[in-house]
């Protein structure tokens, strides 16, 4: 096999490699361009993609890559009906942390409360500075349950300050579920509470 030249031969074997190490080997030198061309033909193959392998591959190099073009597409992941794409979508943003502080921020407001609990997930799991002050923000605002269980649970396991103490305390009265109290009381008793 010849050396690809260029970006558009090796997204061409991405999508239409003779076997699937050939597809594997574009997706992943792919990862070596940060073009916004590039992770959208990324991204776009991984919602069609058949073998796991490459998908896989195509999941590697837009962490790689792992910029702000990522962050945007990566989100929208979140709102696919296919629960890997949605996996995928959070692990992106999680790994990529910083990069995807500005779709964190729009994201977490949006109308889809399935939605902000992927991106509550994503900035618990992600290495962001901001998560905590975040975190707080959804436990303090957001007005479904589960999507602030989830935020507590999170602000439990990284945060500490009087303010996340505060904010937790002040859900509880928000929500009397006995599932939202045992999660509010262990993220209390977490942060010495």
């Amino acid at each position: 096999m010849q050396e690809p030249q260029n970006i558009n031969e090796l997204i061409g074997l991405m999508k239409n490699g003779r076997n699937e190490s050939e597809r594997i080997a574009a997706a992943l030198d792919l990862g070596n361009f940060k073009s916004k061309e590039v992770v959208e033909a990324l991204v776009e193959q991984l919602c069609i993609e058949t073998s796991r392998a490459v998908q896989e591959s195509i999941v590697s190099s837009l962490i790689k890559i792992g910029n702000e073009n990522v962050a945007e597409l990566a989100v929208e992941l979140l709102k696919s009906d296919d629960a890997y794409l949605r996996n995928v979508g959070v692990e992106i943003l999680a790994t990529i942390g910083d990069s995807a502080l500005e779709v964190f921020e729009r994201m977490i407001m949006h109308p889809d409360k399935d939605v902000r609990q992927l991106v509550v997930n994503a900035i618990g799991e992600g290495q962001l500075k901001e998560a905590v002050m975040i975190l707080r923000k959804v436990v303090e605002d957001d007005e479904e349950e589960n999507v602030v269980a989830a935020a507590v649970e999170y602000l439990g396991e990284i945060g500490g300050s009087e303010e996340d103490k505060k904010a937790i305390k002040q859900a509880l009265n928000r929500f009397s579920s006995p599932f939202f109290q045992y999660v509010g009381e262990v993220a209390l008793k977490k942060l010495g509470g």
